[in-house]
């Protein structure tokens, strides 16, 4: 990959019986941005991120990442630099431990066991949860849950980070510590939530879905406070 940008063009996705999730999709995002993806449940935001990671792939259109078209033969190399934390942490954490779950992406990736072992020991720095490596998942919190979850993307070292709704469910403590976390991401971030102030916090620009189409694409402080858009969009 060279550049780590995102180009949608004219992406279109119909679920298996048919019905469409989004439709005429135009949009780039250049590398380092953040994003903050809005609407109501239902208007194609986790279909979008899931097309972004290569987990299913468009009906019709495009989506490029960094220059490699998504399709099935890509999808390997496209996952590897693309790392989507899901709303629910519990679809990502399944094996015995945190060490074992966060290291569960850079073994797939065939590395060293030492860097395996790095990768895990930064990545659960970085969230805050050093000392519970050998914790098994039905001993987290929520938030620490969460946290898991994001150490295990971050493991695998990726240059665009998806998050679908991250702040679902967490204390105000848990949250503040997970806007501090999202914070010291350095490279690209899209984030679905419905959670205006952290999106806030963490965006510079806003994409509203409806319906699975796009209706506004500005900068975050410009929509934030445009009422009437917000709603007229459902998310107010």
């Amino acid at each position: 990959m060279s550049h780590h940008y995102i180009k949608y063009s004219s992406l279109c996705y119909h679920y298996p019986g048919g019905a469409e999730a989004l439709k005429d999709i135009n949009l780039t995002v250049t590398q380092g941005e953040r994003i903050a993806l809005l609407g109501l449940n239902g208007s194609g935001k986790s279909t979008l991120l899931q097309l972004t990671d290569a987990l299913i792939f468009p009906t019709s259109g495009e989506v490029n990442i960094g220059g490699l078209k998504s399709e099935k033969k890509t999808a390997g190399e496209i996952r590897r630099n693309v790392g989507l934390v899901f709303q629910n942490p519990d679809d990502m954490l399944f094996m015995p431990t945190i060490y074992e779950d966060v290291a569960f992406g850079p073994r797939n990736m065939m590395l060293p066991e030492e860097e395996v072992d790095r990768r895990v020991r930064d990545a659960v720095r970085e969230v805050g949860l050093e000392g519970m490596e050998d914790r098994g998942v039905f001993q987290l919190s929520g938030g620490e849950k969460r946290r898991a979850a994001i150490a295990a993307v971050l493991a695998m070292e990726p240059s665009i980070l998806l998050l679908d709704e991250p702040s679902a469910n967490l204390d105000a403590r848990a949250r503040k510590k997970l806007i501090k976390l999202l914070s010291g991401f350095k490279h690209t971030i899209i984030l679905a939530t419905h959670d205006l102030d952290m999106a806030r916090r963490l965006c510079e620009r806003a994409v509203i879905l409806q319906e699975g189409r796009i209706i506004a694409d500005d900068n975050f402080e410009k929509i934030y406070h445009d009422k009437n858009l917000l709603k007229e969009s459902g998310i107010l």
